[in-house]
């Protein structure tokens, strides 16, 4: 492993030590899979309050719908997420992430970004890094 390479897989081991210490409900694959796909639509409707439907985090080819919902129902007792309902239909909810959910993903964008910026290189016309 060469310098550059060690220096951005150090990089990848401290964020994911912030993210153990930061983010419990994601030290699970479970967790890891509605944590970034709420994360995901939250950024695709940012500004928007509606939430999004809750079967878009529920489908997984390897985790079943159990498995999701109780990683769902351990967010919205740590205050991350809360489901509302349609108000066409009362048997439909919706997911909609918290102020403290999208605090904490702000978090995460910064580590994230700090990091990037860490273990970020030029490249000069001779394929040396600066």
């Amino acid at each position: 492993m060469n310098k550059i390479e060690k220096n951005i897989f150090t990089a990848l081991t401290e964020v994911y030590k912030w993210e153990w210490d930061a983010l419990p409900s994601t030290r699970s694959l479970v967790g890891r899979h509605v944590y970034f796909c709420i994360a995901r639509e939250a950024l695709q409707i940012e500004g928007s309050h509606l939430g999004h439907p809750l079967k878009s985090v529920l489908f997984h080819p390897e985790f079943t719908p159990r498995a999701i919902r109780m990683k769902l129902r351990e967010f919205e007792l740590e205050g991350l997420i809360e489901f509302t309902p349609l108000d066409k239909d009362k048997r439909s909810r919706r997911l909609v992430p918290t102020k403290a959910l999208l605090e904490l993903m702000g978090k995460h964008a910064q580590i994230l970004h700090q990091t990037i910026e860490k273990t970020t290189y030029c490249v000069d016309k001779n394929g040396n890094y600066k």
